[in-house]
């Protein structure tokens, strides 16, 4: 029998922080913050003091108040007294914050494991945002890569790698000695570039003749008329690149690699050169240890380092951080894409929009390439004002080109059809039941509840 306790991803998207529990053997899968996390009691400035750790957050139930799991200095100035850890190991999927965001809380002294992807993606944004990107110190963080088996007492997670909007994500086939075996998908998908490492996944979970799959839905709502792969969302940027008589903005995340390949694919296409920030820089060169094939920032002649104005107003060394020195003899500033702008794409988002300011764009071209929520979703009414007053201003033409990170329902569908387990258990999803729909031994969690099968 295994028990699996949802704190967090039972009911909603993101904010997994699943505890499983077989024989004597306690892991958790993934230790995740809710997207929503403290939404009713913080704003803006009214946010919990850092220093005291988990003392607010225990006040009104943002984390699970569970003994023996977290480190002294979170529990300093709250009733729960420390006590050493009896978690076996913590198991992160990806390094999407709404699957590692409460690590930081952790005892230094409980395992955690991810990829090695996922650990270079994690320390490359931390040095970048220091105190915004913090997963808290580990004593024992190990990484694996697809293939390895990692054995813990009676269990043997064998991680898989799975296509999604970021590199080092991974699922996990848990082998269990009763041969009740586990499959756990974390975030997947099956139409971008690296699509077949979600048909691995799929291939060697449906091996396992699982009793217990624990599957993602994010997208478990009806199909949409038109689902775009990351190959027509190129061909789309592509056409509007050719067809701008001006700069072309591209709004993407920056750790979607996948989305960035496709832009630079797009702008050696079209002749222009692609812009890049030294943030964007950054993560390209510490990236390409793990991913060779991606552009060197430092010499490619496709691409760009844009260097903001800074207050000696002569771009000088001295105005830059000390990551960003290095990619000065690829540097280019307003001054040479106010001249030229059909000849450049640059990658921008919100809150580069006062780039604008000094480029003075004309006949430009916006492209929004990222989370279709920001543009729809009811809470960012007020920042999507800003962006469309911005664009208005400068008479910038908005286009969007996007495919989600996450499979769609009738991928979803597949890979339960091909995997076979005995019984599902839908996570990450705010339509749960809808896999009664394609699967007859559906167990629905709710959050703070546990499942015993």
């Amino acid at each position: 029998m295994t028990k699996y306790t949802f704190y967090g991803g039972a009911g909603e998207i993101g904010g997994n922080k699943i505890l499983l529990e077989d024989k004597d053997a306690k892991v958790y899968l993934d230790f995740g913050q809710s997207f929503d996390f403290g939404s009713d009691y913080f704003y803006e400035y009214l946010e919990p003091r850092s220093v005291n750790g988990l003392e607010c957050l225990f006040e009104f139930d943002l984390i699970p108040r569970v003994r023996k799991l977290y480190k002294s200095d979170s529990l300093r100035f709250t009733d729960l007294a420390y006590e050493r850890p009896d978690v076996d190991a913590i198991f992160i999927s990806h390094h999407h914050s709404d699957h590692v965001g409460h690590l930081e809380y952790i005892d230094e002294d409980i395992p955690v494991y991810m990829g090695h992807g996922t650990q270079k993606m994690i320390e490359t944004y931390n040095q970048l945002y220091r105190g915004l990107v913090d997963i808290g110190a580990h004593n024992h963080l190990n990484t694996f890569k697809s293939g390895d088996a990692i054995e813990l007492k009676n269990l043997v997670f064998r991680p898989v790698h799975v296509e999604h909007s970021t590199p080092g994500a991974y699922g996990y086939v848990i082998e269990k000695d009763d041969d009740r075996n586990i499959v756990f998908t974390g975030d997947f998908r099956r139409h971008g570039p690296k699509q077949e490492y979600t048909e691995e996944f799929i291939t060697e979970a449906a091996k396992a003749r699982p009793y217990c799959m624990l599957c993602e839905g994010t997208r478990m709502t009806p199909d949409p008329e038109k689902q775009y792969s990351e190959e027509q969302v190129y061909q789309k940027v592509k056409g509007i690149m050719q067809d701008s008589k001006g700069l072309v903005y591209g709004n993407f995340a920056m750790s979607n690699i996948d989305r960035f390949n496709s832009f630079y694919k797009a702008c050696k296409e079209n002749g222009r050169t692609f812009v890049i920030d030294t943030k964007m820089a950054y993560i390209l060169d510490q990236l390409r240890e793990r991913i060779p094939d991606l552009p060197d920032p430092c010499t490619d002649e496709s691409i760009d380092v844009y260097y903001r104005l800074c207050k000696s107003g002569e771009f000088c060394e001295k105005d830059y951080y000390v990551y960003e020195r290095k990619y000065m003899d690829n540097m280019i500033t307003y001054r040479e894409l106010k001249k030229d702008q059909k000849d450049y794409v640059i990658h921008s988002n919100f809150t580069k929009l006062m780039e604008l300011v000094y480029t003075q764009p004309e006949n430009a071209d916006y492209i929004y390439s990222s989370s279709e929520h920001f543009l729809e979703g009811e809470d960012n009414e007020a920042m999507r004002t800003v962006l469309y007053n911005w664009l208005e201003h400068f008479r910038i033409k908005l286009h969007k080109a996007h495919c989600s990170g996450h499979a769609s329902k009738s991928d979803i569908e597949y890979a339960i059809k091909k995997i076979k387990p005995e019984v599902l258990i839908p996570i990450h999803t705010e339509n749960p039941k809808e896999f009664r729909k394609i699967h007859d031994n559906v167990m629905v969690p709710e959050k703070g509840g546990t499942i015993d099968v």
